[in-house]
């Protein structure tokens, strides 16, 4: 029989309205330059040699789709946040291939709309205060789309994501040193450019210590393969 995956303890999902947006073939639509600059650093990433097998298959798929467009909300943000500059000045000055990455996400700090997602199992106290997620590609994203999702992780120092339920595979890249637990294993140290990958159905923590901490992650959305 197989698992089914309890979707509600995703916490790094929390958009639940199924927002459906067009798609439009390639070169009907162009994308913003700072969006596709950030598309080209986040592939060149995601699909070098130094990247997990699986977390590459995963960002493959995912940026195949790419090819095509879907509405695009690039307005001002109201809120800026002190932790992202610091966390993307960090990386600008990190080994690669954080700089390239860091610079695209820089260039579109002014648009980038933070919310607050929920707390779970053995989160930090302070969690609700101290974690901000924002979708770039996705549902309600500055690019919006209902087949794929690529978001930011943003921790302030010293914070725990709860351990989580992955509902579909997920590629990400840490622009921060980190420690990362996958399914209940031990708890592993990751540097900066870091690319891993979490399956469907297994479990996710992550936290930082002194530096802030920001990561990049995608995934295909339910029902499209």
């Amino acid at each position: 029989m197989s698992k089914k995956t309890d979707h509600s303890a995703d916490l790094l999902v929390t958009e639940k309205d199924g927002v459906v947006a067009r798609l439009v073939v390639r070169g009907g639509v162009r994308r913003p330059n700072e969006l596709q600059a950030f598309l080209n650093a986040f592939a060149s990433v995601m699909l070098s040699s130094n990247a997990s097998p699986t977390a590459s298959f995963i960002a493959g798929k995912v940026l195949q789709r790419t090819e095509r467009t879907g509405s695009f909300n690039l307005e001002e943000a109201a809120q800026r946040k002190q932790s992202f500059e610091t966390a993307v000045r960090h990386a600008q000055r990190s080994v690669r291939p954080g700089p390239s990455l860091a610079n695209a996400l820089a260039n579109l700090s002014r648009h980038i709309v933070w919310k607050s997602g929920r707390s779970g199992p053995f989160a930090s106290v302070n969690f609700s205060k101290a974690h901000a997620h924002s979708v770039l590609v996705g549902p309600s994203g500055l690019e919006t789309r209902p087949d794929i999702r690529i978001c930011l992780i943003l921790m302030e120092p010293y914070t725990r994501f709860p351990d989580n339920v992955q509902a579909r595979s997920k590629a990400f890249v840490l622009l921060s040193p980190s420690e990362i637990c996958i399914d209940g294993e031990a708890w592993m140290k990751a540097d900066a450019g870091s690319v891993f990958a979490v399956e469907e159905a297994q479990t996710f923590a992550i936290r930082c210590t002194s530096q802030p901490l920001l990561a990049v992650w995608c995934q295909l959305e339910e029902g499209f393969k």
